[in-house]
């Protein structure tokens, strides 16, 4: 349980934080031009201005962030003090029958979206269920992967006229971005311990979408799992619906790269814990030290400390980049993967003597040929090469 909360509005907050209540958001909504005139556009729920060519479109376009902290939910107390500007909208949603302001919930009384005056969060008043949480709110932020933790700070000041530092944390989704990885690697080399069951090793399941491979892997169960997905997959989906929502004559103005910062090339795989019911992320103990739970938001500055990874474990963890479909012809590109499955499974040694009965000696013409297929690779990635690239990002999420 949290604290009884402080009533000064800045205590402990990100540097800065209430200097930037006001500011910008330009960064989670890429058809915005940044500039803090337009920061009150009204928007409809999905992000997207209602009128698009009063809000600029031939603004240069804003290279999106994608930061570890990629969901975070807050849990607010029964009696909540919000801006009047929040309180108004509230009232005038109340008495609308507009879908967008007033959304249904089997958990919540009220349910609205803050999205069309300008603050990307979701307003949830009023739980229905029993027990100590009775009456409470909660309070989604979106599109937190977009933002810095002062960003993330002054909007939640938008919203409640109370220092956030000691609400309780329901929900967090933290992410590391593995480079030239594609997911399918991932596959038959890692392996999720969970501590419900000391020795339970859940397997990884492969979702397919259509013909174009492996696009994520899940162990777990929700509201708590770890997820490896394709987040370039992510990137071009949510980039033909920007451009659906754009003038024909504009579309071809935004790609991944000006959009997202990624070429189309690009391979990433984006390994996600997600965290709720209770479960949060822990900072491991000493032999001396107890763990300690990041449990409010005024604990997330402790993140780098945690490590959401710590269950993950990779065996065989040489990589060398596979080529793409896209890099190379339908034929070397079946081969090519197939030959390093099989030498993956029956290692180099055993591998190449195989090769040379079934080919006539020929071995080493085909280990040439398909070279860029068999490199054996020489970085080595671990559990701990996961939470490195996790903990360099959320230090700079943290402190930008």
């Amino acid at each position: 349980m949290s604290t009884p909360l402080k009533t000064t509005a800045d205590r402990c907050l990100p540097h800065g934080a209430a200097e930037e209540a006001g500011c910008d958001r330009s960064s989670g909504i890429p058809l915005i031009a940044p500039n803090s005139s337009q920061a009150d556009e009204v928007r409809s729920p999905d992000g997207m201005p209602d009128d698009p060519s009063a809000v600029g479109w031939k603004a240069q376009w804003p290279t999106l962030r994608s930061w570890p902290i990629d969901k975070l939910d807050l849990r607010l107390p029964r009696v909540t003090s919000l801006l009047s500007r929040v309180a108004d909208f509230i009232k005038q949603s109340r008495g609308t029958e507009d879908s967008t302001r007033r959304l249904g919930s089997r958990y919540y009384e009220f349910v609205t979206d803050l999205r069309p005056m300008g603050i990307d969060a979701r307003l949830q008043l009023g739980l229905k269920q029993p027990g100590e949480h009775a009456g409470e709110g909660k309070l989604e932020l979106i599109d937190t992967g977009t933002k810095t933790l002062s960003e993330i700070t002054a909007e939640i000041l938008e919203i409640i006229d109370i220092s956030p530092v000691d609400l309780e944390i329901m929900r967090i989704y933290l992410c590391a971005d593995m480079h030239q990885i594609p997911v399918e690697w991932f596959l038959n080399r890692a392996r999720v311990k969970f501590k419900r069951i000391a020795r339970e090793i859940s397997q990884l399941k492969a979702e397919r979408i259509g013909k174009v491979g492996i696009q994520t892997l899940t162990a777990g169960q929700r509201p708590n799992l770890i997820r490896f997905y394709d987040k370039v997959a992510e990137y071009k989906e949510q980039l033909r619906k920007l451009q659906r929502k754009m003038p024909q004559t504009m579309r071809s103005e935004v790609t991944l790269q000006t959009v997202f910062g990624v070429a189309e090339n690009a391979i990433i795989t984006r390994i996600e814990r997600q965290y709720g019911g209770g479960c949060v992320p822990v900072i491991a103990g000493g032999e001396n030290e107890p763990a300690i739970k990041i449990e409010v938001f005024g604990q997330l500055v402790q993140l780098p400390e945690a490590n959401p990874f710590a269950n993950i474990e990779i065996s065989h963890g040489k990589f060398a980049h596979t080529p793409t479909l896209g890099e190379c012809d339908l034929n070397t590109f079946a081969v090519g993967k197939l030959l390093r499955e099989w030498r993956d499974e029956m290692g180099p040694q055993q591998f190449h003597r195989f090769l040379n009965a079934k080919s006539s000696g020929n071995a080493a013409r085909y280990e040439k040929r398909y070279a860029a297929f068999l490199d054996p690779g020489d970085e080595l990635i671990t559990g701990q090469t996961i939470y490195e690239t996790y903990r360099e990002s959320v230090k700079r999420q943290l402190a930008a």
